[in-house]
């Protein structure tokens, strides 16, 4: 099963960036950077998480959003602008 980012709607995370039990996974996602529990702790704070992930979603984007990984090859068919919009209500207000 593969997971999204939160943050730029990438859809192949291996796993859950938080879970349920408040644990994060530590996973990078390769194409905005961010790594899951360490760039978005915030005390187990959910709507403060959420603001953390906004403020690196515009920073992504004002950025171009580049792909971040250098040890995993973006995929040809990538698109960062698609792909931002399968995060739930923020894709196109980022843009």
């Amino acid at each position: 099963m593969e997971y999204i980012c939160p943050i730029c709607g990438y859809d192949g995370l291996t796993d859950q960036p938080w879970n349920e039990y408040g644990g994060s996974s530590d996973e990078i996602c390769p194409s905005c950077g961010i790594q899951f529990g360490y760039d978005d702790v915030a005390d187990h704070d959910i709507l403060a998480r959420n603001r953390i992930w906004e403020e690196w979603r515009v920073k992504w984007v004002e950025n171009g959003m580049q792909w971040a990984s250098v040890g995993i090859p973006r995929p040809s068919d990538w698109d960062p602008v698609k792909q931002l919009k399968n995060v739930k209500g923020r894709g196109e207000e980022a843009l």
